[in-house]
């Protein structure tokens, strides 16, 4: 808890498979009182996996909450007590059958801090190997999408690329393959 801050209540409104929707009855620092209505669900994983030309695998799906198909980074829930990186890899291969030879986190941020107590880990994967993928049966319209990377940047700028956890993984992937050293040019 926030220091100066104390639960006075906290009551469950109702809990499914996946998700809990609280609501917790607080007082502030000042004392004034507050309530706060959120959800507590698994935290999740977003993988940008790039190949040897600098594409960047991308997923369409229908979301049904959303009511259309979105452009997505492959990712998904961690399950209980399951590792983010493991959660990751595995989700990564259900989706688009890749396997990464590198994985490495990006960062860690909430997915909707005011409303959701739930985190997102954004990974970045290299030296890829391509298989085939093991998809939920609410997966099997999802389709892989081989995109440039700064073609998938522009995507995050005209809205073609909506998705919170995707748009902040594909941007910080740019950011980080931009920052990396690069090899110097043939014949030097």
């Amino acid at each position: 808890m926030i220091d100066g801050w104390s639960t006075i209540s906290s009551t469950i409104q109702y809990e499914g498979a996946r998700i809990v929707v609280r609501s917790d009855s607080v007082q502030r620092p000042d004392d004034s009182l507050g309530t706060y209505e959120y959800t507590e669900s698994a935290d999740g994983v977003r993988i940008a996996a790039l190949d040897h030309l600098g594409q960047i695998a991308l997923v369409e799906e229908s979301i049904y909450v959303c009511g259309r198909r979105l452009l997505l980074c492959p990712g998904g829930g961690c399950e209980p007590g399951e590792d983010p990186l493991t959660a990751a890899s595995r989700e990564l291969a259900e989706e688009t059958g890749i396997r990464a030879g590198e994985v490495e986190l990006l960062t860690t941020m909430w997915r909707m801090p005011a409303g959701a107590r739930t985190r997102e880990h954004l990974y970045l994967a290299r030296n890829l190997s391509i298989g085939e993928p093991r998809r939920e049966p609410g997966e099997r319209d999802m389709l892989l999408r081989w995109t440039a990377l700064d073609e998938a940047v522009a995507m995050c700028r005209d809205g073609q690329i909506t998705e919170a956890g995707t748009l902040a993984t594909v941007l910080l992937a740019a950011q980080h393959t931009d920052a990396r050293p690069k090899p110097p040019p043939f014949g030097s």
